[in-house]
């Protein structure tokens, strides 16, 4: 996200004060400074005026104009100097731990500024807006007032800083005092956003871990995607495929009924092996082993409309029960048959294979000796059955297993085509 866009209500909440609406925007990023400086600027007004209020309507005729001008510097370089100085850092998107630096630097770095003006420059600057004001008695000295809310008070008849005629001519200063340089230190660490900086980190954090939540649920929403395109397409049985089927039992009814006799047995086992997919949603986890039987069941079905066909279905025992995407083998086996077996004369073969891979991965290979990519359709259009592309194939591999999963067709030496799934091998519980 960008410094201009709020923060996702996950982090911050929905309701706010007027007050606090600046903790909507990214910790001092333009927005939340400008709105900041806004709600606390009024606020600090406020207290400003019940500050001066006295002093400056006082009928002892003496306005102390240097202590308004020390005020309003304590109040305003913090307040709205020091965020606006944070929000230039972070425009520039620098490394984390250098925008860490940077913005503590701001903070801690005002700190020591207002301190230093406290104690080095305050008074000298104090007596000079006096001069200026024709405040200093014959000696060069001032009242000193002491401010408190709507009172004005005199602390001493003159300041002791100022014993010389001379405003210009100040003594050095004076020992540090702890207790007053402390206060004026918590107040322009608040005022410069200190308190934000914890916030900084929390926000980072927050937004990260959100991120992370958000792609995760994203990938689950494309896997229900790719469930639901699956519960659909497996819904979908090709006419044509049971009516060539049918027409088949028919044709060998009359010719030769042991071969019609097992094709209905085939075909029976097919439709046992399938039915269960079909009803499911698309959510069940498929294993090798129930896959395989599809398989089987289907090229079974296969060799007895065809004679000329030779099936092998293998796979090792300790494979059956992992896990392997629904409907994508028997595409594979569909389109072995349609677009190599087919178009071929002869004799033909298709073997269907499970292996574990030397690096752990599941290894599932549909192999035919058909006409190969030099047929009329080379091997890379759609898949026949499901209707599933090899594109989609690959689609839903993405989706599912992202770089860890891959489908490749490659020729084979003695002829035809060679599709080979390669999958995260792993095992149901």
């Amino acid at each position: 996200m960008t410094l201009d866009e709020p923060l996702p209500p996950e982090l911050t909440g929905r309701h706010y004060g007027w007050l606090t609406r600046y903790r909507r925007w990214p910790v001092f990023s333009p927005q939340w400074a400008r709105r900041r400086a806004r709600s606390l600027g009024l606020l600090t007004l406020g207290i400003w005026l019940l500050l001066l209020a006295g002093p400056l309507v006082a009928e002892t005729g003496y306005r102390p104009w240097g202590s308004v001008a020390q005020v309003l510097l304590i109040v305003v370089l913090p307040l709205f100097g020091t965020p606006w100085l944070a929000a230039e850092v972070r425009r520039r998107q620098l490394p984390e731990k250098l925008e860490w630096r940077l913005l503590l630097l701001c903070v801690l770095g005002t700190v020591a500024g207002l301190a230093a003006f406290h104690h080095w420059v305050a008074e000298p600057m104090k007596q000079q807006i006096a001069a200026w004001a024709g405040q200093l008695d014959e000696q060069g000295r001032r009242p000193r007032v002491g401010l408190a809310i709507g009172i004005s008070t005199i602390q001493g008849e003159y300041s002791d800083r100022a014993s010389v005629p001379s405003p210009r001519k100040m003594d050095p200063p004076g020992p540090i005092n702890l207790p007053t340089q402390l206060v004026f230190a918590t107040m322009a660490f608040i005022f410069a956003g200190g308190m934000a900086l914890p916030r900084w980190r929390t926000e980072r954090a927050g937004l990260r871990a959100l991120a992370h939540e958000r792609e995760l649920a994203a990938a689950q929403a494309r896997r229900r995607e790719a469930e639901l395109k699956l519960s659909v397409l497996a819904a979908q049985v090709e006419p044509h495929f049971l009516f060539n089927t049918l027409a088949g039992v028919r044709s060998a009814i009359s010719t030769d009924p042991a071969r019609a006799s097992v094709m209905i047995d085939q075909l029976v086992d097919y439709l046992r092996a399938a039915i269960p997919r079909l009803r499911s949603d698309g959510s069940a986890q498929a294993t090798v082993g129930g896959q395989f039987d599809i398989v089987r069941a289907y090229l079974g079905l296969m060799a007895a409309r065809m004679p000329r066909l030779q099936v092998q279905v293998q796979a090792p025992p300790d494979l059956l029960a992992a896990h392997c995407p629904p409907l994508m083998l028997i595409s594979l086996a569909e389109n072995a048959v349609k677009h190599g077996v087919e178009p071929k004369l002869g004799p033909a073969q298709v073997a269907v294979q499970a292996e574990r891979s030397a690096d752990g991965r599941l290894l599932l290979r549909v192999l035919d000796d058909g006409v190969g990519f030099g047929g009329a359709s080379s091997g890379t259009g759609d898949a026949v059955g499901s209707g599933l592309g090899l594109s989609n194939i690959r689609e839903r591999l993405q989706q599912l297993y992202g770089d860890r999963a891959s489908l490749t067709l490659k020729a084979r030496p003695e002829g035809g085509v060679a599709a080979t799934l390669t999958l995260p091998l792993e095992l149901s519980a």
